[in-house]
């Protein structure tokens, strides 16, 4: 594991957040669980310590959704009605395009972040020039150009986190208006996801 992130390191200078989905609750005794967070906030908060969340942890009616850990599967009034006081849309194309955002229909039951286990996948807030060599080194490795799906809701939970680990792909996001407040995401950076599957393309 710390090969990983050193070698991720060797090629950013931004932090890494490595994140783990579990069925179980992990035995971690460092890992400080969250209370009224949103996804997005808590890699923040990773930053500083390790970060164990579960479907109590998130206040965020997006995270909710895209974790699988609302009501049902379905897209909430709740987030409906929040996503609908920040978009000047119609009802059914928000609601088709909420319906259509990454999430996952099997849900975890804790996300761990920055916790001591090989990370499922790895977030990072990347500048514009780190992002061209990583996308560099992947079509050096890959001999293929890298295809982008890009969401202006549910940006980090979903849009990175989720679609990452669902596609096995690399996934970017320029993130949505809450996670780059609460996050802190400064305007020189974009939202970035690496699955597994890829670690080794950019550590050796």
């Amino acid at each position: 594991m710390e090969a990983i992130y050193k070698g991720f390191s060797d090629r950013v200078r931004s932090h890494l957040i490595k994140v783990n989905f579990y069925n179980e609750k992990p035995a971690f005794k460092d890992a400080k669980r969250l209370r009224n967070v949103r996804f997005c906030e808590a890699t923040k908060e990773a930053i500083l310590h390790p970060v164990l969340l579960d479907k109590e942890s998130i206040i965020c009616p997006g995270a909710l959704h895209a974790f699988g850990w609302a009501s049902n599967s379905k897209v909430s009034d709740q987030l409906l009605a929040c996503c609908y006081d920040k978009r000047n849309i119609q009802e059914d194309l928000l609601k088709s395009m909420l319906s259509d955002a990454p999430h996952f229909t099997k849900p975890f039951k804790y996300i761990g972040l920055n916790t001591d286990t090989q990370p499922d996948i790895i977030i990072s807030y990347l500048m514009p020039e780190e992002v061209m060599s990583l996308i560099k080194i992947y079509h050096d490795n890959q001999g293929k150009s890298l295809e982008v799906s890009l969401c202006s809701t549910m940006s980090v939970c979903g849009g990175i986190a989720v679609r990452t680990y669902l596609d096995e792909k690399i996934s970017f996001s320029f993130g949505c208006s809450d996670s780059r407040k609460y996050a802190e995401i400064g305007r020189d950076r974009l939202a970035v996801g690496i699955p597994k599957r890829l670690f080794s393309t950019f550590v050796t």
